[in-house]
């Protein structure tokens, strides 16, 4: 499980963008109703938001239309975001909280207890190689598949602490629980992920393994 997981937390990093050191005045002037400096912190955030909101969500267009809403959200009440407080613990925040809500409506819209047939066959053939690895776009599928047995909360919990690699203090923040949940959380998500890979990717399963003794 080691393998897809951190594979997941590279790509992330690889898709972040360096910290504008502007940043601070933007948002000032954002709280003050300039519109060209919000659109301009929206540009800085948008993929990183768009990204936590699809591994949330499961879907390319639910996460477009999260991430439209957690933009929204943010002009509306850019106001109660105080300066010196993590501007991106308040942004996740508003992000995980509004992928979880569009998640459960889906689910309740569209209920099922097994792996969406559809997307299992989307689940790319394992080389015979079991030293060999799934590119990233296919640790991406891979992930969507698995991630479908998780609940909203150990969705969020592992895709803030293991892919965009956020501090056990800060997920427990953004996510209003205790630490020790957050890890619970973490420790819960990786075996069913794991059994999830064993039982729908058994060749990937055993070249992890191998690689991990």
């Amino acid at each position: 499980m080691g393998g897809i997981h951190s594979s997941l937390a590279a790509w992330a990093v690889s898709s972040r963008g360096p910290l504008r050191m502007e940043e601070r005045e933007l948002i000032r002037r954002a709280q003050g109703g300039d519109l060209p400096a919000f659109e301009q912190l929206v540009r800085g955030w948008r993929d990183q938001v768009f990204r936590i909101a699809r591994q949330i969500v499961g879907d390319e267009e639910g996460a477009k239309d999260v991430a439209q809403m957690v933009f929204i959200r943010l002009w509306q009440g850019l106001g109660r975001y105080r300066e010196g407080g993590s501007f991106a613990a308040y942004l996740h925040r508003i992000t995980v909280n509004l992928a979880i809500d569009f998640h459960r409506q889906q689910a309740r819209r569209h209920p099922t207890d097994s792996w969406d047939p559809v997307a299992l066959d989307q689940i790319p053939s394992r080389p015979q190689d079991p030293n060999a690895s799934l590119a990233p776009g296919e640790v991406q599928r891979v992930f969507r598949v698995l991630s479908a047995r998780l609940t909203p909360r150990q969705r969020a919990v592992f895709v803030l602490r293991e892919i965009e690699e956020v501090s056990t203090e800060d997920v427990a923040e953004i996510l209003g629980m205790r630490q020790s949940t957050v890890r619970n959380h973490v420790l819960e998500a990786r075996r069913i992920l794991r059994e999830g890979l064993a039982r729908l990717f058994p060749e990937y399963a055993r070249g992890q393994e191998g690689r991990e003794k």
